[in-house]
């Protein structure tokens, strides 16, 4: 059969599923496209803020740590310091001693100002005499004004006794117990007894040589004994207490033995001497103390003021207390705006400007002056020490200067703490 003319059914063509319209179908894309960058960007933004958010503080625990230690400010060194106190008998025996002890207190001064480096000195004295006298002891407490110090010592007479001993008891004992001894171990302290009887032990009222000598070395004070004159009683006891009070004995000739210290250089150094005291400008309550202390050091002997010049250049002073604007100014115990009223009348009449001007000037002045006086000192003080070394090698007894100057050579060397040397 030709399947042309076949009675079966022919197949019904397949069902096309109609395309949607082209418009449709772009803005299906476009909005697809859309949300999903919404929602991208919803993401990110999300995002951001919880990046940008701020985050919960957390609480840590600090760490402990060890306290700073407290700043500590420099503290400027003290100085090395020595403390003499001389006990001298001022009986009618004693008067060569005495008179030539006034001559040598500056020269002892000026020998420890030669310390390395320059030491404070303090100078206490003590006069005795005995019972029945017109005193048994005078105590003047150690003093660092040695301007005060010289004035004491030359109303220091020789006069009284007759009897042989003397109060060195009480002497002794006022010498430990009555003056302000430092309590420093690195303190130089000497006591130089001087006399030419020995004690009276026969009072019964309470003071006993050997208890002070005891005591003193107990305090740390070296207790020298200068003997002068030949009694044996007196060298019996003078070397007992030496020994007792940890120091040494030393013999003089009865008048002290004490040659006239004079050198080639004394003239110059009295006339700088003056002319130092010409750079002082007294200003308040003290400045009449001051103009006084420097009439006196002037109306002394030549080689009284060279060994004054020599002690006074190492403290870069002029005079020995207080009064003195330019060294008030310099130490720093002053300043100028805190003292206008205390001025003397010419400063007043100043601005401040011209006033600092003049203490500057002064002060120059004055330093100039110390450096050439410590040149001559030095080398007064060569020509000095040959001179009694030459003697000392022809046995020439040592006088009380040279005896107390080799005891106290010896006390430094002695003091391990004292920071100095002699």
């Amino acid at each position: 059969m030709d399947a042309k003319t076949s009675n079966t059914p022919s197949p019904s063509p397949p069902t096309k599923t109609p395309r949607p319209p082209r418009r449709i179908v772009t803005y299906t894309i476009l909005g697809g496209a859309a949300l999903t960058l919404i929602a991208v960007l919803g993401i990110q933004r999300q995002s951001r803020a919880v990046g940008t958010r701020a985050p919960r503080p957390v609480t840590i625990a600090p760490t402990p740590r060890a306290p700073e230690p407290p700043v500590q400010t420099p503290v400027a060194a003290a100085r090395p310091r020595v403390e003499l106190v001389f006990a001298l008998d001022t009986t009618g025996s004693m008067t060569g001693l005495i008179e030539g002890a006034k001559k040598k207190i500056w020269s002892l001064a000026s020998f420890v100002a030669q310390g390395q480096p320059t030491p404070e000195l303090r100078v206490g004295l003590i006069a005795y005499r005995d019972i029945g006298d017109a005193y048994v002891t005078k105590v003047f407490d150690l003093d660092a004004d040695l301007d005060r110090v010289y004035r004491r010592l030359r109303g220091f007479h020789a006069d009284g006794g007759g009897d042989g001993p003397e109060h060195v008891a009480r002497a002794l004992d006022e010498s430990v117990h009555k003056m302000s001894w430092s309590q420093a171990q690195s303190v130089v302290k000497v006591i130089y007894l001087v006399g030419d009887a020995p004690p009276h032990t026969d009072y019964h009222d309470g003071y006993d040589y050997t208890r002070a000598a005891r005591a003193a070395a107990g305090k740390g004070i070296q207790l020298h004994t200068i003997q002068c004159g030949t009694d044996n009683a007196a060298e019996s006891a003078w070397r007992r207490i030496a020994s007792l009070g940890g120091g040494q004995y030393m013999a003089i000739h009865q008048d002290g033995g004490m040659e006239d210290e004079h050198s080639r250089y004394d003239e110059e150094l009295a006339r700088l001497h003056d002319k130092l005291g010409h750079t002082v400008i007294g200003f308040g309550s003290a400045a009449p103390a001051a103009a006084a202390e420097m009439r006196a050091a002037e109306a002394a002997p030549v080689a009284v003021k060279a060994a004054r010049a020599g002690f006074m250049a190492r403290k870069g002073k002029a005079v020995g207390g207080e009064g003195d604007l330019v060294d008030s100014l310099a130490s720093g115990a002053v300043k100028l705006d805190d003292v206008q009223a205390d001025l003397p009348v010419e400063m007043k009449a100043m601005d401040k400007k011209e006033q600092a001007s003049l203490v500057a000037e002064k002060q120059a002045e004055r330093n100039a002056i110390n450096k050439r006086i410590d040149e001559l000192s030095n080398l007064r003080r060569k020509e000095l020490d040959a001179r009694d070394d030459a003697a000392a090698k022809e046995g020439k007894a040592d006088g009380f200067d040279v005896a107390a100057k080799k005891a106290l050579r010896k006390s430094v060397k002695a003091n391990a703490a004292a920071g100095f040397d002699l």
